[in-house]
């Protein structure tokens, strides 16, 4: 029997604000030899490009260090604003990156330049806030088992958080992100990808498992007081 049979089917939860776009400093480069590459990556800065569907690519540069705090974990999906040479309005998302296969150091990162008419794939966090009543009341215990979402949304409608109040979610509860109100956005993740759950309440939970001890015990008494058999020859 699974712990958490249960689940939480009616739409809740809350969009957070509107993602705002995070500024990334980058200067223009002159397309050169891999050795150009070299000295750029030693001096600190790593080769990228930024393109679009319907605009040129433009070759930049960007600071390793700054580049670290983008791609730091939760900020894989970031919506970015390339300072290109002092100039903004050059909206992007990381698209792919390459790594050395030695050092694992990124050595070449794409940008993708975001179209306002097309939706965006964007890693966004979950949290969580209140005491469930099956916790506080219940004796249950709270589990988040995802911490992020993958949605999909045109840019002015990408959230910058999901906020779900579980103030009122009983015991025995496993709530998935089918449930989920997110509004504008659509879900990329599974459906049934777990958000949290709450355990049984632990009178319940001590019961069941007394009664299953004792079936056995029970079963074992009742074998022992059969009447035998009597195998006397007559």
């Amino acid at each position: 029997m699974r712990w958490f049979e249960s689940s939480y089917p009616n739409k809740t939860g809350k969009i957070g604000e509107i993602m705002q776009l995070i500024t990334l400093n980058a200067a223009s480069r002159v397309v050169g030899s891999s050795r150009d590459c070299n000295r750029t990556r030693k001096a600190g800065s790593i080769p990228a490009v930024y393109y679009g569907k319907d605009s040129k690519s433009v070759s930049i540069t960007v600071a390793e260090k700054d580049l670290e705090a983008v791609l730091a974990p939760g900020k894989r999906y970031t919506l970015l604003d390339l300072v290109i040479d002092g100039k903004g309005g050059n909206p992007a998302i990381v698209y792919q990156y390459q790594k050395n296969n030695i050092s694992q150091k990124i050595i070449h990162i794409d940008f993708l330049k975001i179209e306002a008419e097309t939706p965006v794939a964007v890693r966004i966090p979950v949290r969580l806030s209140g005491v469930p009543v099956g916790v506080k009341n219940q004796g249950g215990s709270l589990s988040q088992e995802s911490r992020y979402l993958k949605l999909s949304a045109k840019p002015a409608d990408i959230p910058a958080s999901i906020e779900l109040d579980i103030s009122e979610i009983p015991a025995n509860m496993t709530y998935y992100a089918e449930s989920l109100d997110l509004g504008k956005a659509s879900l990329v993740s599974k459906k049934r990808t777990v958000i949290f759950t709450i355990s049984k309440a632990r009178a319940s939970a001590a019961a069941e498992s007394e009664a299953t001890a004792a079936t056995p015990a029970a079963a074992k008494d009742e074998k022992k007081e059969a009447p035998k058999k009597d195998t006397k020859k007559k």
